[in-house]
């Protein structure tokens, strides 16, 4: 049976498009004193007004989320969160940058003026609600740790009141912790949160790791959706094709981290092919992609391709 998630993408997506927004408003107004340089390097354009108040809609739609690190980082969250593809992305590193910072004040949590993002702890918006379950879920499957309340609401996508109800109702009882003397951090131990959790029809259970087949076949879907910019669809491939063990390549290391940064490297077909056969994708269609993205990025950024030595090197992450 198909489970439901409580939150899609493209929701979560224009949280994430907000706070950056709010970030640039605030780098804008407060930050350093030099013509808009920095906002616009941070948005990837440049702004006279940065605000969700103070730009158009085009100008906001036109912002390439992708571009910034917080996109990978919530895109991870939500992917585990809710046990979809990418879910694999979402490591030791990734929770605990989530944990420690996203979730602990480590990204604006309101614009300039005060108005408040999805990272405020009190916004209970559902961007705040994907890293806390993509925590939890962490936490119950590696760290086997007890669940309280809310976090056994947040995976059963119940409501807290209900899941008390459930859990009286069906004969669990809630400990009280050692140290904290609140009703609401009273716990269940790991074993009887997974035993309850298994019973919920809103929970959905942890996925397994896919095999290589559904692994090239992802790949190659990453490769043709036209929708997810180059760089970003060529991060992806990478990560994807590290479980695969997709070798060595042997191409030009600073040409090849301009690539995947966005960067107006040279289109080098020959490189280009070396990186289709590692992604074991057809040559013809990432190679045009490639030189495609390549050549309308040189329309609009002149920069030198980057010199290197060339280098045998694993395909960073």
């Amino acid at each position: 049976m198909a489970q439901t998630i409580p939150h899609e993408w493209p929701e979560i997506e224009a949280q994430v498009r907000d706070a950056i927004i709010a970030m640039a408003s605030i780098l804008q107004r407060f930050g350093p004193h030099d013509d808009g340089t920095t906002v616009a390097s941070f948005l990837g354009q440049p702004v006279e007004f940065a605000g969700k108040d103070m730009m158009s809609d085009e100008e906001i739609a036109s912002v390439d989320i992708t571009r910034h690190q917080l996109y990978d980082f919530v895109r991870a969250a939500w992917c585990y969160a809710y046990q979809v593809e990418g879910w694999q992305d979402f490591t030791s590193d990734v929770w605990h940058d989530v944990c420690c910072g996203l979730l602990s004040g480590g990204y604006a949590q309101a614009d300039n003026e005060g108005e408040p993002t999805g990272f405020w702890d009190k916004s209970h918006s559902s961007l705040y609600r994907v890293l806390e379950t993509a925590v939890t879920r962490w936490n119950l499957t590696h760290e086997n740790s007890d669940l309280n309340v809310r976090e056994l609401a947040l995976l059963s996508n119940m409501t807290e009141a209900t899941v008390r109800s459930s859990l009286s109702k069906e004969g669990f009882k809630l400990e009280q912790p050692k140290v904290e003397n609140n009703e609401k951090s009273y716990i269940l131990s790991s074993a009887e949160a997974r035993q309850w959790l298994s019973r919920r029809r809103g929970f959905i259970p942890n996925a397994t790791a896919p095999s290589p087949d559904k692994l090239r076949i992802t790949i190659r879907e990453t490769l043709a959706d036209r929708s997810v910019p180059f760089p970003t669809a060529l991060k992806r491939m990478a990560q994807l094709a590290q479980s695969t063990k997709a070798g060595e390549v042997e191409i030009n290391l600073d040409w090849y981290l301009g690539l995947i940064e966005g960067r107006a490297v040279s289109p080098d077909v020959d490189a280009l092919i070396a990186l289709a056969d590692a992604f074991d994708v057809p040559r013809a269609e990432f190679a045009a992609r490639g030189v495609e993205h390549l050549l309308r990025l040189a329309e609009t950024h002149q920069e030198e391709s980057p010199n290197g030595q060339e280098v045998t090197t694993s395909l960073p992450e």
